[in-house]
């Protein structure tokens, strides 16, 4: 899920070794889902997450987030959201990915993408995200989306009127990354 720490690579002060942490007080990550009759929309600042630079084009990360932090601004919404995702079994959404990047032109243009795995409700699932990446004042914004399937998660999908909501989650992520000082 959170793919976009692999954006890392597009600072040339990126050292092998560097390790970089999600500044939690500027990071955002959204889910959307979708029925018939509305979108609904929920937003965690609750953002734990790594990235460390292996080599000359290779960065590892990790990323989680509390289910419970989500908030779509309906108490009553939140709580059916936490049961049907049996938060007390599984508390964390987790993403561990890895990128591989070539220097030219994927950096450059400030894209990038990052191969890995989401854990949602207990599942593992693979999953590709293509990233945009900016450096600002020494820290890098990365941003990036995926829509990962709620069945795939065996995630019982909430109905309203007996209309199930659509498969699809989409999930933005909006992370500010730090150099984390040794």
């Amino acid at each position: 899920m959170i793919a976009a720490l692999s954006a890392l690579l597009f600072t040339a002060a990126l050292a092998p070794g560097s390790t970089f942490t999600v500044d939690p007080s500027a990071s955002t990550v959204t889910y959307h889902v979708v029925h018939k009759l509305h979108r609904v929309e929920g937003v965690s600042q609750t953002i734990e997450g790594k990235a460390v630079a292996k080599d000359d084009v290779t960065v590892l990360a990790m990323v989680r987030i509390p289910v419970s932090t989500f908030h779509s601004g309906d108490a009553n919404r939140d709580a059916h959201m936490l049961e049907v995702m049996e938060v007390g079994k599984h508390p964390f959404v987790v993403f561990k990915g890895l990128s591989r990047l070539r220097r030219g032109a994927d950096l450059t243009a400030g894209k990038a993408s990052m191969q890995g795995e989401v854990e949602l409700h207990g599942v593992k699932v693979p999953v590709t995200v293509p990233l945009t990446v900016e450096e600002r004042d020494g820290a890098i914004r990365v941003r990036g989306h995926f829509d990962p399937s709620l069945e795939a998660h065996r995630v019982e999908r909430p109905s309203l009127l007996f209309v199930k909501i659509d498969d699809a989650c989409g999930i933005d992520v909006d992370l500010l990354l730090r150099k984390q000082e040794r």
